[in-house]
């Protein structure tokens, strides 16, 4: 046996990381985990948010809040499995600066659900949980169909003209 050394020019390397980066961005776009997955994860994670709005003291609203936490928990495992299986690693921490940007609003405006229903409960909008839950299960489905690796992908052109 022998080992050869083959250099690679820089073209061809960035050709094959093109393609790379190209067949990845294909896959996570035509296998995208199942619906009910989404929903179960959305419907938790509205639980979380209703339970927490509409808790006083230790009642049995903050029993939707571990449920909601459990379900969410258990979906999001079963979300990075189910990419795992497709051959894709999920990262945590998002790498470009626009996924940073987009994750942060998201994070902001799930923040401003938590914590707006709960106080404009207080102050006497009964509905507000209930609104807040509705807009952050709606939120979290459209952005895990949008972006469900929660990588904004900037769509390339490949036009050799």
């Amino acid at each position: 046996m022998t080992n050869e050394q083959n250099t690679v020019s820089r073209k061809e390397a960035s050709e094959a990381l093109d393609s790379i980066v190209t067949n990845k961005h294909r896959l996570i776009e035509t296998q995208r985990p199942p619906i009910l997955l989404t929903l179960l994860a959305s419907i938790s994670y509205a639980a979380i948010i209703f339970g927490y709005g509409m808790t006083e003291h230790e009642n049995l609203w903050a029993l939707a809040m571990w449920l909601g936490g459990l379900g969410f928990a258990i979906s999001v495992g079963l979300y990075y499995y189910t990419y795992r299986v497709l051959g894709v690693k999920l990262n945590i921490i998002p790498k470009s600066s626009t996924s940073i940007w987009l994750n942060l609003i998201t994070g902001l405006v799930f923040a401003v659900l938590l914590i707006g229903g709960r106080e404009l409960r207080l102050t006497g909008f009964e509905y507000a949980p209930h609104l807040a839950a509705l807009l952050a299960g709606i939120i979290l489905f459209t952005s895990l169909k949008k972006y469900p690796t929660g990588e904004y992908v900037e769509e390339k052109n490949n036009d050799n003209s």
